[in-house]
């Protein structure tokens, strides 16, 4: 397999594994509270980068250690809850959409908070991308009505969450 390729290849990977951990989420409730697992996701996050990472640990300065605790808050400690929350309420296929706010709001937040320079195709993209996602939240609600759409706010804070951490890194 080519370079082309594999990158395809780990697209998919990561397409199946992130756009499934949604429906995930939502069967774990069935049995567990939303703190349960968040907790849970807490600690497979952290068992996996543990095993993957653990050689590295020793080259983080006690400098970057401050970096490493705001990245991993905003990065994965918030959203892992704040999504469980959501979708005890939000059917998780809207929020799955929803999550797909998080490249406006990493591009607003750059440009807004941390100063960053963009292009237009960048925005140009990242519209396309809102679009859809509008073009999908309106184009029904497959449970019924039955949701309580405050808990939509979860999920856009958990994707604040997932812009200030794209920023900082």
């Amino acid at each position: 397999m080519n370079a082309k390729q594999l990158k395809w290849a780990y697209l998919l990977i990561l397409s199946l594994i992130w756009g499934s951990s949604f429906i995930l989420i939502k069967r774990g409730l069935v049995g567990l509270t939303a703190i349960q697992v968040g907790s849970f996701r807490i600690i497979f996050a952290a068992l996996f980068l543990l095993i993957v990472g653990f050689k590295s640990l020793g080259k983080i300065s006690r400098r970057q250690w401050k970096f490493v605790a705001i990245t991993s808050f905003f990065g994965t400690f918030t959203p892992a809850f704040l999504f469980a929350i959501a979708e005890t309420e939000v059917d998780s296929s809207i929020v799955a959409i929803l999550n797909s706010l998080t490249p406006l709001n990493t591009l607003v937040l750059g440009i807004l908070i941390f100063g960053i320079q963009f292009q237009k195709r960048q925005v140009l993209g990242v519209f396309i991308g809102l679009l859809g996602c509008l073009l999908l939240v309106l184009s029904g609600d497959s449970a019924g009505g039955t949701q309580n759409y405050l808990y939509v706010l979860l999920v856009v804070i958990a994707t604040l969450s997932y812009a200030i951490n794209v920023n900082l890194i």
